[in-house]
């Protein structure tokens, strides 16, 4: 058995796990009393993380500098690694779960929420168990593989009476803020364009998650395109009338056989606005967006790193370019505080799950423009 079929039987197995589990669970079970429950920390909201994989340790670095968070426990299906996560940040060693182990965690208290950075097919699945063990829940992007998923997703968080939010840490960017501010009020005129691209060359060899469908859930559009799906739905206001797309599987790289490596499209919005976009697994590092009005531009670039956004304006009348000068700041643990206040009840969920639900809309659209050769209605 080689290293892919080793991941992909690990990663399959622990996806009937949660499945089984989560049939053998009441529908909204609440926290029971025992020994693993204490009372809630007042002033900050315990979340576990789901996955230590790269993004997951990334994550739990800066949830320790959240304000109105901290990490409370682990769910992993390595205990080793756990307990060496677990020590650094001072979670007790019996706030660390296994993936099998969401009826105890029920019980445990201590775990108000949970943030899941496993790959894309196991979001759903665990989203679910957190919901139905009582917990909120947010989770990485894409929300779920299918838009069936996403929708089924919301029904259980609203079941459950919890809080379901996907982790678009992007949201908290002063310059995209600031972006959106200007288009809202026509501080340059009518909106008619919206170009944003991103990529990387990617360096992880065959056999990781990324390049297998049903856990990925797709190639280099829902990994890093999504961002720009997002930016574009953001800035036009909604969803496009329409979208046609093109995609590309590089030559001679088993990697791509089944996802893809380029992917480039046309967006139409309402009002005659028109989004062009791509995505690539093949280029080297950009991360850009440009947007037009009728009396200027606005440039970001790079435009959703995690921090270090740059924001230019160029205007006519006078003529001029320059740079906007904001506040930068690392967007993730703004994000966990967000997510605590609203879990907290003392903010309004600043990311809907219907905006998970609607990158999925556009993310499936156009995938069958791919497959259709044609523009497709959203």
């Amino acid at each position: 058995m080689d290293q892919f079929d080793r991941t992909r039987r690990k990663l399959m197995t622990g996806l009937a796990a949660t499945a089984a589990t989560a049939a053998a669970m009441p529908a909204a079970a609440q926290p029971s009393s025992g020994p693993l429950r204490q009372a809630p920390t007042e002033r900050r909201l315990g979340i576990a993380i789901v996955g230590l994989g790269s993004y997951g340790r990334y994550a739990i670095e800066r949830l320790a500098t959240a304000r109105h968070a901290y990490p409370a426990g682990i769910i992993t299906g390595s205990p080793e690694r756990a307990r060496e996560v677990a020590e650094r940040y001072g979670i007790p060693p019996d706030a660390i779960h296994g993936y099998d182990d969401y009826a105890r965690l029920a019980g445990d208290g201590r775990i108000e929420a949970v943030h899941v950075c496993l790959p894309v097919g196991l979001h759903a699945p665990h989203a679910r168990m957190a919901l139905a063990a009582g917990k909120h829940v947010l989770v990485e992007k894409p929300m779920a593989s299918t838009q069936a998923e996403a929708e089924a997703l919301i029904d259980a968080a609203t079941a459950a009476g919890r809080i379901l939010m996907p982790a678009y840490r992007a949201w908290f960017s002063n310059a995209l803020q600031e972006v959106l501010r200007r288009a809202r009020e026509g501080l340059h005129g009518e909106l008619r364009s919206v170009d944003a691209h991103k990529g990387f060359a990617m360096t992880l060899p065959e056999g990781n998650w990324r390049f297998e469908p049903v856990l990925s859930g797709g190639g280099c559009l829902v990994d890093i395109g999504i961002y720009s799906v997002q930016l574009q739905r953001w800035i036009a206001g909604g969803l496009p009338l329409r979208v046609t797309a093109m995609a590309h599987h590089a030559a001679g790289d088993a990697r791509y056989s089944r996802v893809e490596s380029d992917i480039s499209w046309l967006a139409e919005f309402a009002g005659g606005v028109l989004a062009t976009g791509s995505a690539s697994w093949t280029y080297r590092l950009q991360n850009r967006a440009r947007i037009g009005f009728t009396r200027g531009w606005l440039d970001l670039d790079p435009a959703t790193p995690g921090i270090g956004e740059r924001l230019r304006l160029g205007t006519d009348g006078p003529n001029r370019v320059e740079e906007l000068m904001l506040p930068l700041r690392e967007q993730v643990p703004l994000m966990y505080d967000a997510f605590a206040e609203a879990c907290r009840g003392r903010a309004p969920v600043p990311v809907s799950p219907e905006e998970g639900l609607a990158d999925l809309r556009v993310i499936e659209a156009l995938m069958r423009s791919v497959r259709s050769g044609g523009p497709v209605a959203v």
